[in-house]
């Protein structure tokens, strides 16, 4: 693995709001096969608004997250985002508590891999996902 590539769900902020991360998990899973034929879903963790970050497809599993940019990738995907912009600041749509959870598993990850990149979807494709610009927000700590 050499880079980790960020990703939104797309939700609303009350999106399945009460509902465990493992429910939103298999709501993201449902969306990727029954809508997008994928055969699981393409990202390797979730971060839920409180900060709970939960296993998708294995890291050791080719990712669905940028078509054509798979390989070699960690997809990471952050719970809400719905209506962003690809150059909105990380608070305007995410939690403190994701921020201070995505930045220790980015870490984590690092101290496992030969992670040299550090990018979101929109780097890769003409999308606002993950709703940030990436590169500005993980020099900022």
């Amino acid at each position: 693995m050499d880079e980790i590539v960020i990703h939104c769900a797309a939700t609303h902020p009350d999106w399945m709001r009460g509902q465990p991360l493992t429910a939103k998990r298999k709501e993201i899973d449902r969306w990727h096969r029954e809508e997008r034929g994928w055969r699981k879903i393409g990202y390797h963790h979730l971060i839920d608004r409180d900060g709970a970050i939960l296993p998708g497809r294995a890291e050791t599993e080719i990712g669905a997250g940028v078509e054509g940019h798979n390989r070699g990738v960690i997809h990471i995907c952050l719970i809400g985002g719905a209506g962003s912009s690809a150059t909105d600041p990380f608070e305007r749509n995410f939690t403190a508590a994701q921020e201070r959870a995505l930045r220790g598993l980015i870490e984590a990850i690092r101290a496992e891999t030969a992670i040299t990149r550090i990018t979101g979807h929109n780097d890769h494709a003409a999308k606002a996902c993950p709703g940030f610009v990436v590169h500005t927000w993980i020099n900022r700590a």
